[in-house]
């Protein structure tokens, strides 16, 4: 009979503590529960307990995480907590691990925000690789905003003040409340649309975080990231941060500074022509006397009153060229006829007719073939004997054989 395994408290407690570690569930949640008995201890450390009408588990909060909350937790107030979920080792006892406390008030429109803000990030509506950067001179500038509200008032202010004549067109939009985020996005896929704009301001004033909620909006967060022209957020003031601010190619801690950013000093620019365009005036003049001076300095000189003598002294040059150049032919074509001759007198030395000239001939049988022995051919046969000069018609009379053998003619 096997005998069951035994197992001490502490292997236990390790084995509950690895099953609860094992959890993916339990790795990363949120908890929402009323804060009782909360203590901060010397160390830094919080402990306190999550409760509900039904039930209660106790929770730790490690100094390097308490010291980023920007409240202080007190008994009976309704939070949301996030953290894991583990096992204290020493009494076996199951224990919520806190990373982070936020108000319940808040809590779950800051969760559904930060769960936007990872998925838009994912898709890389944050990224600085898709930013479009802003012209230096717009043909036009484009508003999606209140027409009453100050945000127009001091965007057009700006704008006149910078580039007087700059052409500011407005699509009006409610900025405020859930119905406002059709009428925003309708307002920049139009403006985008237009030819005689280029950059397109999406803006709205201060107001309480509620006021601004409409430009946490998925969809706003497209038609932003799907312009194919730059879009500048201007949503409240400089402390206000809104997911429009993150996906827009640029952000604007104001209205007003949404007007500097999207338009140039005019007076700047035509100060800058004028001075470019005195320094191309001078630098042209300057240039103009240069060159008359120089040619005043050359109508003076002997060239330019005798211009035949400049020439004679490239004559005189060109001769020389001349004869050096057909010096080195006439070397260059001797030495090639040396050369042609010897190979002349090479060939010579093999040609057949200077043996020939010797006195030797050659035999040849009424078929054209050499006969370079008497055993080639028979008496009566027909030869054709070829001389230096002429050729001799013959017929064998007699024939005299070679043995190599023997060494005898027979």
């Amino acid at each position: 009979m096997k005998k069951p395994r035994v197992y001490s408290v502490a292997e236990l407690s390790q084995v509950v503590q690895r099953t609860i570690d094992n959890q993916p569930l339990l790795g990363d949640l949120w908890v929402r529960g009323e804060i009782a008995n909360f203590k901060k201890h010397s160390s830094g450390h919080c402990y306190f307990s999550l409760k509900d009408k039904n039930s209660n588990i106790r929770a730790v909060m490690f100094r390097s995480r308490a010291w980023k909350l920007n409240f202080l937790p007190k008994d009976g107030m309704d939070c949301l907590v996030r953290g894991y979920i583990s096992v204290y080792p020493r009494d076996t006892m199951l224990q919520l691990y806190a990373e982070e406390i936020i108000p319940a008030g808040v809590g779950l429109d800051f969760l559904a925000l930060e769960e936007l803000k990872k998925k838009l990030q994912l898709k890389g509506y944050f990224a600085p690789e898709h930013k479009q950067k802003l012209p230096f001179l717009p043909k036009g500038i484009g508003v999606v905003t209140s027409p009453v509200g100050a945000a127009l008032r001091d965007i057009n202010k700006v704008i006149r003040r910078r580039y007087p004549g700059m052409p500011l067109i407005l699509y009006p939009a409610t900025v405020q409340g859930e119905k406002a985020v059709d009428p925003i996005v309708e307002g920049i896929q139009r403006l985008n649309a237009r030819e005689d704009i280029d950059v397109i301001i999406v803006a709205r004033g201060g107001g309480s975080v509620e006021d601004l909620y409409v430009f946490n909006s998925e969809a706003i967060a497209d038609a932003i990231f799907t312009a194919t022209k730059p879009v500048i957020s201007a949503i409240g003031h400089e402390i206000d941060f809104t997911i429009t601010d993150l996906v827009a190619d640029v952000r604007a801690a104001t209205p007003s500074m949404a007007g500097e950013l999207a338009v140039p000093v005019k007076a700047e620019l035509i100060e800058g022509l004028n001075k470019l365009q005195d320094r191309l005036s001078y630098g042209l003049a300057n240039r103009v006397e240069k060159e008359r001076t120089k040619l005043a300095f050359f109508a003076e000189t002997g060239v330019m009153k005798r211009p035949e003598r400049w020439v004679d002294n490239y004559r005189e040059r060109l001769a020389q060229l001349e004869f050096q150049l057909f010096k080195q032919m006439d070397k260059f074509y001797q030495q090639k006829a040396q050369t042609f001759r010897v190979s002349v007198s090479k060939l010579q030395a093999l040609s057949p007719l200077s043996t020939l000239a010797r006195g030797y001939s050659i035999c040849k049988n009424i078929e054209g073939s050499i006969i370079n022995n008497s055993q080639g051919c028979e008496i009566g046969d027909k030869l054709d004997i070829q001389l230096y000069q002429g050729k001799l018609a013959c017929v064998v009379t007699g024939k005299e054989d070679y043995h190599e053998e023997s060494g005898k003619i027979v």
